[in-house]
C-alpha cells in the first residue's frame, strides 16, 4: 500500500497539472486524462488516509495530494456547468507568449462520469452532480437505458458487430443513473431502471449492452459480472422500501420480490464464477 500511495502522491505532485498520468482509463478506448481515473484517485486517497490515521501513521502528504488533486478535477474537469469525462493537452498562444493547457477530449459527454458522484467525490444534490446528470441523461438516454457516449461503436464494428447501431445502452451505465436515484432517496426511478435492467436480461443473466434499436440483449457479452454487481449494489442501497409503483411495464419487477429474485439469481451467479476460478487455481 505504501508503494501504491507513494507512487500517487508523487504523480499528483510532479504533474504540471497536478493529476495522475494519463491513461486508457474505464472504457480502454483513449489516452487522455480520465475524470473516472482521477475521481477515484482522489476517493481512494481519502480512504487511504483514514486507514492511516486508524494505525497511528502520519497521513498529512496523502491528505495534501488529495487536496491538490481534488482542486485540479474542479478546475479542469468542470466544462459549461457539468463535468466533462476527457480532457486532452493542446497548446495556448498569448502575446506573453505559449503555454499547455487542458481542454476537453470530445466525445467528453459520458455516463462514466456518474459513479464517482455516487460515490461521494462531491455532494449529491450540488449544482454540478444534478447539472452533470442532466446532460448525461439528455445526451445518452437511448431506449430507456444510458449509452456510454455519443460514438460508441464497440458492438458495432468488425470486433463484436452484434449491435443493429451504434450506441448500445449499457447495463452499467444505466445502473450508475439507478444508484444517483438511489442514493438521492428517489427510489421508484432507481426501481424503474432496475426494472429496465431485468426486462433485458436472459432468464436472469444480465449482459454488458442491449440493442438500441430492437432491445435484445447483445449476446457477444453476456452474461457480464459487472451488471450483475451493479444490479446487487444498487439493490441494496434501496433502504426500506416496502412498495413502489414503477413506470416501466412488466408484470414481475414491479412487485418489490422482482428485483430481488433477480439480486439472488445474480448473487449465484457470482459465486459459481469465484468457485470455477477457486477450483482451476488447484
Amino acid at each position: 500500500m505504501n508503494q501504491t500511495v507513494n507512487y500517487q502522491i508523487n504523480s499528483i505532485k510532479n504533474s504540471t497539472f497536478h493529476l495522475l498520468p494519463e491513461d486508457l482509463s474505464v472504457w480502454e478506448d483513449r489516452e487522455a486524462y480520465h475524470f473516472w481515473t482521477e475521481a477515484f484517485n482522489d476517493l481512494g486517497l481519502k480512504d487511504v488516509a483514514i486507514i492511516y490515521s486508524k494505525l497511528n501513521l502520519s497521513n498529512m502528504s496523502i491528505l495534501n495530494a488529495q487536496k491538490m488533486l481534488n482542486q485540479s478535477i474542479m478546475k479542469n474537469f468542470v466544462y459549461d456547468s457539468y463535468f466533462a469525462s476527457t480532457l486532452e493537452t493542446t497548446v495556448e498562444f498569448t502575446s506573453n507568449g505559449s503555454k499547455t493547457i487542458l481542454v476537453p477530449y470530445s466525445p467528453f459527454i459520458d455516463s462514466a462520469v456518474i459513479l464517482p458522484i455516487d460515490f461521494g467525490l462531491i455532494p449529491l444534490n450540488s449544482n454540478i452532480s444534478q447539472s452533470t446528470m442532466g446532460k448525461i441523461q439528455h445526451t445518452l438516454t437511448i431506449n430507456g437505458g444510458l449509452a456510454r457516449f455519443l460514438g460508441d461503436t464497440y458492438h458495432y464494428d468488425n470486433t463484436l458487430y452484434d449491435s443493429s447501431e451504434p450506441n448500445p445502452p449499457w447495463i452499467i451505465t444505466t445502473l450508475f443513473e439507478a444508484l444517483y436515484y438511489a442514493k438521492t432517496n428517489n427510489y421508484t426511478e432507481a426501481v424503474n431502471l432496475l426494472t429496465w435492467a431485468y426486462n433485458h436480461s436472459q432468464n436472469g443473466l444480465l449482459p454488458e449492452a442491449v440493442d438500441p434499436k430492437y432491445g435484445n440483449p447483445l449476446p457477444t457479452t453476456s452474461p457480464l459480472t459487472w451488471s450483475s454487481a451493479m444490479f446487487v449494489i444498487v439493490s441494496l442501497n434501496l433502504h426500506n422500501v416496502t412498495h413502489l409503483h414503477t413506470t416501466t411495464s412488466t408484470s414481475t419487477i414491479a412487485k418489490p420480490n422482482g428485483y430481488l429474485d433477480t439480486v439472488i439469481v445474480v448473487v449465484i451467479v457470482i459465486i459459481i464464477i469465484l468457485l470455477v476460478i477457486i477450483i482451476k487455481k488447484k
